[in-house]
């Protein structure tokens, strides 16, 4: 259940880095995501991952995706957001190797008025997580729909 929203679209920090906590994803639960989501040979066996450009068993970029905007939905709980309109721009620079601590932080980079539903607008959120040696990991955005304040 959703607290009630205490930032509507007018409110949102635009700029601003949010912390969103972190998250490490363990060696079973790389293979379990990977067994039903996501079944390629580096994300489900350490020998096979061994003979992989990654050299090592690594998660999923979904699966990272997924803890990454788990992370950020939480943090984000109290906006007023009506819906998510898309998933955006998600880009993988470091693997995530099992038990591997990561930060996410989150930042609105566009808040606008719909042009054509004065009761909601549009919002962009940009989020990255960072490795626990501060190499970004991933990036990754989305945009929702968010309601405005009432009048």
């Amino acid at each position: 259940m959703r607290p009630t929203p205490r930032l509507y679209l007018e409110d949102l920090p635009l700029g601003e880095d949010l912390d969103c906590g972190g998250f490490a994803l363990s060696r079973a639960e790389i293979v379990a995501f990977a067994a039903q989501y996501d079944p390629q040979p580096w994300h489900l066996d350490d020998t096979l991952a061994a003979a992989s450009a990654f050299g090592t068993l690594v998660a999923s970029g979904v699966h990272t995706q997924a803890a990454a905007l788990g992370l950020m939905v939480r943090r984000i709980a109290d906006v007023a957001v009506m819906f998510g309109g898309s998933l955006h721009e998600a880009r993988f620079f470091v693997p995530v190797r099992p038990d591997t601590r990561h930060r996410v932080t989150a930042r609105w980079t566009e808040a606008r008025p719909s042009a054509s539903k004065p009761a909601q607008g549009i919002a962009r959120i940009e989020g990255t997580a960072h490795a626990e040696d501060g190499r970004v990991a991933m990036t990754f955005g989305v945009t929702y729909i968010v309601a405005r304040r009432p009048a």
